[in-house]
């Protein structure tokens, strides 16, 4: 009982709204996280490889957390939307984005004025995979290899094609980094998201592009796209008989990252708790085996990894842009 109920009146009503202040700056315990649907956007077009993880990893953290995990596509201007998107949204756990170095590192060292601060205002949480791409044509251009696609761009400069995600996509850098390399010069044709620009190379609308290996597969098994070369280090698991571009063009290396990112300002333990469940999720070695299946390396470094690895990305991007001198289109 407290103590005022045997004061004078004037005195205990005092001592009461002490007592009442004393409750009040009691901490308060926050409440479970999370305790309503959680909404990843997707910086990507459904089919893409981002896609993939953020379905794969929603489904899971779904079951583990005992709520709905929704996946929300909001693709265009090569990720600008779904950046800025998260950047305004509220910083509580529930709005989160699977995102990668296209909007992230690249876009803001080549383009001014964007809506958002990629560094300010977005806050990495885990990463999630990366990937290699593969330079693939239509058949009827002839292209049986990254050579026969160089000596073409050399004799006809302009007049060959290629696709990509958007301007300022890891696409797009790809081929940049191939132009560099060989000398060529090619026409972009930026999409909203690769596979729409996957279908235009198949349809004949456009001669080639980078994508990654996952969602090409099965058009290259069916003959509706030459598979040229890899852009990874070592030939890829699921091509072994296609050569890497860097077997015929010394030091070549391409390919992208994706991870979850939160609103900055989003409160540390709800982030800590996201990363631990998320880690857990594409760590998980039947989760690595499906992945690896659709082209993705399941990856889920911590916070801190993954801080570092996106502030090296930007720094590394930052001098690729200044050497191949890219601008926004």
């Amino acid at each position: 009982m407290c103590p005022h109920l045997l004061l004078k009146p004037v005195l205990a009503l005092w001592l009461g709204a002490l007592c009442a202040l004393a409750a009040q700056a009691q901490p308060q315990q926050p409440a479970a996280y999370p305790s309503k649907p959680v909404h990843i956007t997707v910086a990507n077009t459904p089919g893409s490889s981002p896609d993939v993880l953020a379905r794969y990893l929603a489904q899971r953290l779904s079951e583990q957390w005992k709520q709905p995990v929704v996946v929300d596509n909001r693709a265009g201007a090569a990720g600008i939307l779904a950046a800025d998107g998260l950047a305004k949204a509220q910083p509580d756990g529930y709005s989160l984005l699977v995102g990668a170095d296209g909007p992230i590192t690249i876009l803001p060292n080549i383009q001014a004025g964007l809506p958002y601060d990629a560094r300010r205002d977005l806050l990495p949480v885990v990463s999630l995979g990366q990937i290699d791409f593969v330079l693939v044509a239509n058949p009827k251009t002839g292209f049986r290899t990254v050579a026969d696609f160089v000596r073409a761009a050399k004799a006809r400069p302009g007049q060959i094609n290629y696709a990509s995600a958007g301007n300022g996509s890891p696409q797009q850098l790809s081929m940049e980094l191939l132009k560099q390399k060989t000398g060529i010069y090619v026409t972009h044709i930026p999409y909203r998201g690769g596979p729409l620009g996957m279908q235009d190379v198949i349809a004949g609308q456009v001669d080639v592009m980078f994508i990654a290996v996952g969602p090409a597969l099965q058009h290259i098994r069916a003959g509706k796209l030459v598979a040229l070369g890899t852009s990874g280090e070592k030939r890829h698991a699921l091509l072994p008989e296609v050569p890497t571009v860097g077997e015929s063009y010394a030091g070549y290396r391409s390919g992208t990252w994706f991870g979850l990112f939160a609103p900055a300002r989003t409160p540390q333990p709800v982030i800590d708790a996201i990363a631990a469940e998320a880690a857990r999720v594409v760590q998980a070695p039947a989760t690595r085996a499906d992945l690896a299946a659709q082209g993705i390396e399941a990856t889920g470094f911590p916070q801190r990894q993954f801080q570092t690895q996106v502030n090296a990305e930007y720094e590394r991007y930052a001098q690729i842009v200044k050497a191949v001198g890219i601008k926004a289109e």
